[in-house]
């Protein structure tokens, strides 16, 4: 599959910022991997990471929230779009040669049922990228450093588990516990990137309240931004700024996030 051009500046008009620099960085990233369609995208939601990542259509996008999914339609960013549960997904097995799931497994408490519904549905030969949170997600937001700074570390503790709580993370785990979870569904891993690092994380959790009026702008029309032309000129001055520290910074050994891409092994003969 052909990737879009310009994904930060798209995202930065679409989204508050918080989400922006998160999502922009992931597409920078996830655009340098290999997508051989049929694609399947499992948590698709309203269909915005696609529109924004892919030049072609996804054949097929999978969420559970039916308002997801009619927001997904109107993307245009998807051949075919189903309600359904992650781990009951209504399609022959070996059905794709790609999966994508980007930022939805922490959310979803059965977490090993859909990896193994990703195997089921992947063909051999095939990858399945998913990008998660690691448990330093928490850990480097603003609160949590505080707290830990001024040694208040069973407040930083309770901070953390409410954090979770606040995101709907069921899962919070480390990379190799990230990756060991996809081999017990019967992947093997090929590689983990970590991206996000401290200053990245600490600044994109400082941005969140800002992003409380456009939470609201979204339940009422759909969208983040209500005017994302105007809001890409304003911010053009600084997008090649936050592009340029994306590829320089992005990628880093305690990044907060990881993409894994885990391989299906293809069958030997005889």
């Amino acid at each position: 599959m052909r990737f879009t051009d310009n994904h930060i500046a798209n995202y930065l008009a679409s989204t508050p910022l918080a989400l922006a620099l998160e999502r922009g960085l992931e597409c920078l990233i996830v655009s340098k991997q290999q997508f051989i369609p049929p694609v399947l995208d499992i948590g698709c939601g309203d269909g915005l990471f696609a529109s924004i990542l892919f030049a072609d259509k996804v054949d097929t996008g999978i969420d559970l929230d039916p308002s997801e999914i009619a927001q997904a339609k109107k993307s245009g960013a998807y051949q075919e779009l189903i309600c359904c549960s992650g781990s009951e997904i209504p399609k022959p097995s070996e059905s794709y040669r790609t999966i994508l799931s980007n930022s939805v497994l922490e959310h979803i408490p059965d977490v090993t049922s859909v990896l193994r519904e990703a195997y089921r549905l992947l063909e051999p030969g095939g990858n399945f990228y998913f990008t998660v949170p690691t448990d330093k997600f928490e850990q480097y937001s603003l609160v949590y450093r505080i707290l830990c700074g001024i040694g208040l570390g069973n407040s930083a503790a309770r901070y953390r588990k409410w954090y979770n709580r606040f995101w709907r993370h069921f899962h919070a785990y480390g990379v190799s516990e990230w990756k060991q979870l996809a081999v017990n569904a019967g992947f093997e891993v090929v590689k983990a990137i970590r991206y996000n690092p401290p200053a990245m994380t600490t600044r994109n959790d400082l941005l969140v309240p800002v992003a409380i009026l456009s939470t609201i702008v979204k339940r009422m029309t759909g969208r983040w931004v209500v005017w994302p032309r105007l809001r890409k000129v304003v911010l053009a001055p600084i997008t090649p700024r936050i592009q340029r520290d994306f590829v320089e910074n992005g990628i880093s050994a305690d990044g907060s996030l990881v993409l894994i891409q885990a391989h299906k092994v293809l069958k030997t003969v005889g």
